[in-house]
């Protein structure tokens, strides 16, 4: 499989890649404080919808599929930067 691009202009995101990553770690963050990880977070997809719900309803991006913003994590997380 390909290794997919974060395309945010796509579905109609201004702001440049890293400030919208920037605004989903921050969320991310504050919704778990730490106690859960990125990795724990997929294995519990319910949840993880939830939180992508959470992430479009805060911000207005309404169009933003689920795996970009989780994408975007993962790919902080293995910069070491999360």
């Amino acid at each position: 499989m390909a290794k997919k691009k974060l395309e945010f202009s796509n579905f109609g995101l201004e702001l440049p890649p890293e400030e919208i990553t920037d605004l989903i770690i921050d969320h991310f963050n504050e919704a778990f404080r730490g106690g859960v990880t990125i990795d724990e977070l997929l294995l519990h997809p319910r949840d993880a919808m939830c939180f992508c719900d959470a992430i479009r309803m805060k911000n207005g991006w309404m169009g933003l599929p689920d795996d970009l913003i989780l994408r975007a994590i993962l790919n902080r997380r293995k910069k070491g930067s999360l």
